[in-house]
């Protein structure tokens, strides 16, 4: 099982958001991967306010990608399906921003954030 708890790179976002806006609600939750259901991922987040607009950042922890197997369909129109072989040793890393936007989350580009 990968070790989910070494994110120094996390710790530092976290660090710079709580100094700039303060930290309104944090924490973390652990769920399977959509594509394989046998392996987890940890999603970490915090929740902070921005003139007086709600904002999400999740890193999301979880297994490495080692390869993405294409399968064709021999009919036509059928279209392809991606499937993806991991590393349950290895850990990849994904930091996502959201935006609240009434009662969904609805992601952004660090870019809105307009720090």
């Amino acid at each position: 099982m990968p070790n989910y708890q070494d994110d120094p790179g996390w710790d530092r976002i976290a660090d710079a958001i709580d100094a700039k806006f303060g930290i309104t609600k944090h924490g973390k939750r652990t769920e399977p991967l959509e594509d394989n259901t046998e392996l987890e991922q940890q999603v970490s987040f915090i929740q902070f306010e921005k003139d007086g607009e709600e904002f999400m950042m999740e890193r999301i922890a979880s297994p490495a990608i080692l390869d993405r197997k294409t399968h064709y369909h021999k009919a036509a129109g059928s279209g392809v399906r991606y499937e993806n072989v991991y590393d349950p040793e290895a850990v990849s890393f994904k930091t996502r921003l959201l935006k609240r936007d009434g009662d969904e989350w609805e992601e952004i580009s660090p870019d809105q954030l307009a720090l």
